[in-house]
């Protein structure tokens, strides 16, 4: 039993040993292994290549939208796939959009809030505080809505406190209103943003004052500033950037095109008065011109009075006296011959009213001017002028008459030892003083507002800008790799099958085709080598013979030239063998 065994066993070897052999022997069977093996690992990674690009349909849902989202995505047959504990909805790239006009024409997500859809639904009968409860939320939900139009808001949440209305004007309240913001990730709302949120709410309900509404994003910070309105804010300190920037901005261009843009350095410290302030001023002008004053009022007072004199004078005894004889008619003729001048009284008085010459002045400063200006500006060296390179010979001793030799004459050292070639000197104090008074000019200098220049000449460091950020960190990189980085991989493991793979069978293959051909050349060539030699051979044995058969020819024409008796016997003997074999 175990000689059969052994014996099945060593057959089974050999067999398989012999179609190892006969697979070896099949000459393109590497090649086409290698050829087949990358083929599936290429396709392999085709299909992983061309498979869509996930991204995001819905994030942050709650339970109840997102089973309504996958169901209403299973029926329209597109494939998804759920992130962050289901909270994340993900479909290819392609459908994005198509899918969220879709699910909104149906309603989803509802967790978004209720708006005026909420007031199509009311039941018959419903009351009053009911009604008002309804029309608070869905305004509510219509805010909440709006707010999130907002880039940097993913959700938003409105809450209004609208008071019930009093006739009396004592126990009248003012709405208010809270929001809660949750921002995307990486966005902030700056100041102009919530500004805008506060007015879009105050607009919507109606006597709701900007200082009453409150924002807080998710990690709990408050947004508005609703305290002191004086107080700075982020656009009071933009605006101080600003005028720093545009001042800086216009001493850096001017002062360059003098000495160079990189030979230049200036900062700018503004101090802006943000206090908001009212003056009202009232001016007499006194001892004005009548002629040039109106008239207000005028009144004119006038008596006269002609004959005796009235009874007058300080009533008691001696004015109320009764009046003397009347003249009687005898002597009234002697009375008119005598002329009496009667006694004349002329009063005139005038009051005239003008206008006093009053001037009132009403003025409102306006916020953000300009109190005081500190101006700090470098210049740099400039570059010394390249010397030119002159070597001085030294003097040669001239020769006297006693024929000593003179001492050549010493120059005198220089004052003040000259800047080396190549390195930069100070400027000069006639192009300093240029320079400062440019800058005056630039800023607005002004001295009764108390502004501040300062003008350094010093060689400036020049500055290599470089960028911190790790390569791997940069977003153009990021943005590059997440679109391309897929084909990349697989074009760098095409190339790598085809240098470690494909390539070594075909240099095989090819080398292994170059020696059959090489080998059939030289078969071929020994082939007609053979054969020349052959032809060659034979020509020369049929020469030979041709000459042999001559030879005897000649030889047999002279034996029968010298016995012709003997030729005859000969063909006698080869006539009777012919006989014979008859």
């Amino acid at each position: 039993m175990s000689s059969t065994t052994a014996s099945a066993r060593t057959a089974l070897t050999q067999r398989a040993e012999e179609l190892l052999k006969r697979i070896r022997q099949i000459p393109y069977l590497s090649l086409v292994m290698a050829v087949a093996a990358a083929a599936a690992v290429l396709l392999v990674i085709l299909l992983w290549a061309r498979s869509p690009d996930y991204k995001t349909l819905f994030s942050n849902l709650s339970d109840t939208d997102g089973s309504a989202i996958v169901t209403q995505l299973d029926q329209m047959k597109v494939p998804y796939r759920l992130a962050a504990n289901g909270s994340t909805v993900m479909i290819p790239s392609g459908q994005v959009d198509e899918v969220r006009l879709a699910l909104a024409g149906q309603g989803l997500p509802k967790a978004s809030g209720v708006g005026f859809e909420l007031m199509d639904k009311q039941a018959f009968g419903i009351s009053q505080f009911a009604e008002h409860v309804n029309y608070q939320r869905a305004l509510e939900g219509e805010l909440a809505r709006s707010i999130e139009t907002v880039d940097a808001v993913e959700k938003a949440r409105v809450h209004l406190a609208i008071p019930a209305p009093s006739v009396f004007v004592r126990d009248r309240r003012k709405p208010s209103a809270s929001i809660v913001v949750h921002l995307r990730s990486g966005r902030t709302l700056d100041q102009s943003q919530v500004a805008a949120i506060t007015h879009l709410v105050s607009s919507s309900v109606s006597e709701m004052p900007n200082d009453a509404i409150s924002i807080v994003d998710q990690r709990g910070e408050l947004l508005t500033k609703n305290g002191n309105p004086d107080s700075i804010d982020d656009a009071q300190f933009k605006y101080t950037q600003q005028i720093e920037r545009e001042y800086q901005k216009r001493l850096e261009s001017i002062l360059g095109a003098m000495m160079g843009p990189e030979n230049v350095r200036a900062v700018v410290t503004a101090d802006v008065d943000f206090s908001r302030a009212e003056h009202t001023q009232e001016l007499y002008d006194p001892n004005s011109d009548p002629k040039r004053t109106a008239l207000r009022s005028q009144q004119t007072s006038e008596s006269r009075q002609v004959g005796s004199t009235a009874v007058g004078g300080v009533p008691g005894a001696i004015s109320n006296q009764p009046p003397g004889t009347a003249a009687s008619p005898i002597n009234a003729q002697d009375q008119q011959t005598t002329r009496i001048e009667p006694p004349n009284s002329t009063r005139r008085d005038q009051t005239s009213n003008y206008e006093v010459n009053r001037t009132i002045r009403h003025v409102q400063e306006q916020r953000g001017t300009v109190k005081r200006l500190s101006v700090a500006v470098v210049v740099n060296y400039r570059p010394a002028p390249a010397k030119p390179a002159t070597a001085e010979a030294p003097a040669a001793p001239t020769e006297q008459k006693d024929g000593n030799a003179a001492q050549p004459q010493q120059t005198a050292p220089a004052t003040e030892a000259a800047p080396e070639e190549g390195q930069p000197i100070a400027l000069d104090a006639e192009t300093m003083d240029r320079i400062k008074r440019v800058a005056r000019e630039t800023m607005g200098y002004s001295e009764a507002r108390g502004d501040s220049l300062e003008i350094v000449n010093a060689p400036l460091t020049p500055t290599v800008d470089e960028d911190t950020t790790p390569w791997w960190e940069n977003p153009l990189l990021a943005g590059f790799l997440s679109n391309y980085g897929r084909y990349i991989v697989y074009a760098i493991i095409t190339w790598l099958l085809w240098r470690k793979l494909v390539r070594p069978h075909w240099l095989r293959y090819r080398d292994r085709l170059e020696q059959q051909r090489r080998l059939q050349e030289l078969t071929a060539q020994e082939e007609e080598e053979e054969e020349d030699d052959d032809t060659e051979f034979e020509r020369e044995v049929a020469q030979i013979k041709r000459q042999q058969h001559e030879n005897r020819i000649r030889d047999v024409r002279e034996r029968a030239r010298q016995d012709p008796s003997l030729i005859a016997m000969i063909l006698k003997g080869w006539m009777h063998e012919s006989e014979d074999k008859k």
